[in-house]
């Protein structure tokens, strides 16, 4: 695969023999490496994409569809704590000559960037407030700030414990209204 003068890469497809032949069809499979698909802290794990993707000439345009995996790294919005979401999006995209802003995206000669449009979807698959756990009751008061014992008991000999996010410490002498 590869792309029009400035664009490269293995996710820029060349689509010339679909456009010449209408409801042929070429898959693109496999895992992928794509960059920039974070927000804050959260990320995709490596920045690897699994793909399942067909693609087809229709009238005119190319459509892609097919699922995407992928597995999200974020933080507990409780605790604070690593999470990984694993997430698999089916899509259905359309690639045009003038793409409609917000809707389709761009069919550059023979060519069609698949980055943007994988960007996006998996962008939009982003849980909202994730949990590590559906029990997990935020920072512990008190609770410790170095690492967890390796046998991942509480080192007074009490049940596993979250590990605390140092950056709870700023709400340690929080006190509401002022009382003491």
């Amino acid at each position: 695969m590869s792309g029009p003068a400035g664009a490269s890469g293995p996710l820029v497809v060349r689509v010339g023999d679909l456009q010449a032949t209408p409801g042929r069809r070429r898959e693109v499979t496999g895992s992928y490496v794509v960059p920039d698909v974070s927000v804050g802290a959260g990320g995709i794990a490596g920045d690897l994409l699994e793909l399942q993707l067909v693609l087809e000439c229709q009238a005119g345009q190319i459509m892609v569809s097919g699922t995407v995996g992928a597995c999200w790294e974020l933080e507990c919005r409780r605790c604070l704590g690593p999470v990984r979401v694993p997430v698999a999006p089916r899509l259905t995209e359309v690639f045009e000559v003038s793409p409609a802003e917000g809707e389709t995206f761009p069919l550059t000669g023979e060519h069609v960037d698949l980055v943007p449009m994988l960007q996006q979807t998996v962008l939009l698959t982003l849980p909202l407030a994730p949990l590590c756990d559906e029990s997990c009751q935020g920072p512990a008061v008190g609770a410790h700030y170095g690492p967890l014992p390796t046998d991942g008991d509480d080192p007074a000999g009490g049940p596993p414990s979250h590990q605390r996010d140092p950056r709870w410490a700023a709400l340690d002498d929080f006190r509401p209204g002022g009382e003491e």
